[in-house]
């Protein structure tokens, strides 16, 4: 009898003990959960902060613009680096052409064919190519770059690799901030755009006038499609958060501070 009595509660004590450890357990994970909930809401308004926040601070200070690293930031126990580029130095995707799209998806290295088909269907999606049964497709506007995915034949490698010289704002390319990927897809040779490095080194701007002897008479319209302001009138800014969770955010903002574009990498 007395042994009964013993393992009966021995039995009662394990039950008890997984309860408990049940509770527990489920009460952890409740917490973690919501916690992530109100962390991830959190950020999203901290980041747009942020990301308004660095836009006004480079018009102030332009050479935030050419730091080789990121901002760092810190709000409470929250630590962010802010990556700030400029927009205004891709090429803008509503003005762009069938060559101009394939010239840069061959100095990226892409196949001459696929580059092809794919700046084809880039122009049927935004309304400027042929879309079915040699009817021309409706114009569209494109309010953010992550639309390309719904181009046919875009791929994720494809995507990640063109969204660093595309952009859904309608604006001529900056010179003085475009790589030389974008100044080869706009019609310059390697020396040409070598040399356009080589003057804002040396000047610190390019002249249109400057850029139109460069490329002589018979290629002088090429310099139409730049502008040649000192600063940007678009920014790309992407906030990291990396402690005490990870998260990263993109935007696309003007130097008013207005937001034209946002999505979660």
């Amino acid at each position: 009898m007395k042994g009964s009595i013993i393992i009966y509660v021995l039995w009662m004590i394990t039950l008890l003990s997984g309860l408990v450890f049940f509770t527990l357990y489920e009460l952890r994970y409740s917490y973690i959960r919501s916690s992530h909930f109100v962390d991830n809401w959190t950020f999203l308004y901290e980041a747009r902060a942020l990301a308004v926040m660095s836009v006004n601070m480079a018009t102030k200070d332009p050479s935030l613009l050419r730091l080789q690293g990121p901002i760092p930031y810190y709000i409470s126990n929250r630590k962010y680096r802010i990556y700030l580029s400029a927009e205004e130095g891709k090429i803008g995707l509503p003005l762009a052409n069938l060559d101009i799209l394939k010239n840069l998806m061959v100095n990226l290295g892409m196949d001459e064919k696929k580059a092809q088909e794919l700046s084809q269907s880039i122009m049927s999606f935004v309304g400027r190519g042929v879309a079915t049964q040699n009817t021309p497709a409706p114009y569209r506007d494109v309010f953010s770059i992550t639309e390309l995915f719904y181009v046919k034949g875009m791929d994720r490698d494809t995507y990640e690799r063109l969204q660093n010289y595309l952009t859904p704002v309608a604006t001529l390319t900056n010179i003085h901030y475009a790589s030389k990927p974008v100044l080869l897809a706009l019609g310059l040779t390697d020396s040409e755009a070598t040399s356009v490095e080589e003057q804002i080194k040396v000047a610190g701007y390019i002249n249109p006038e400057w850029l139109q002897n460069l490329l002589g008479p018979s290629r002088s319209y090429i310099a139409l499609r730049f502008v040649y302001t000192p600063l940007p009138l678009y920014y790309h800014v992407k906030v990291v958060k990396y402690e005490p969770f990870y998260d990263e955010m993109s935007f696309i903002v003007s130097s008013s501070g207005e937001i034209l574009d946002a999505w979660q990498d």
